[in-house]
């Protein structure tokens, strides 16, 4: 991608399927980072689109360089995940595999 801005929402077909490509990427070395114990819930509630979508920028954020865009995801889909794997936790029952050691 060459040197250009986001200016409006939602994200231009090519800029969404780079910021998709990305935020998989970062998910799974996050999860790696982690070392969960059993990570497959925490997989079965991501989505890429809805992150991306929804949660990776708002309209207070533009305009913003889209290298700098990407560079947000690897700086706070931790914190994303974390809330994924608190609502993994939640939702294990009483009988479930446990998502963190």
């Amino acid at each position: 991608m060459g040197k250009h801005e986001i200016t409006a929402l939602p994200l231009g077909e090519a800029d969404r399927a780079k910021s998709i490509e990305t935020a998989n990427a970062v998910f799974e070395a996050v999860l790696e980072r982690l070392d969960l114990e059993n990570p497959d819930p925490v997989r079965k509630l991501w989505n890429a689109e809805e992150y991306v979508d929804h949660a990776f920028l708002n309209e207070g954020m533009l305009p913003i360089s889209f290298d700098y865009a990407l560079s947000l995801i690897e700086a706070f889909l931790v914190h994303y995940v974390l809330g994924l794997i608190e609502k993994a936790e939640s939702c294990r029952g009483p009988h479930g595999a446990r998502v963190l050691h």
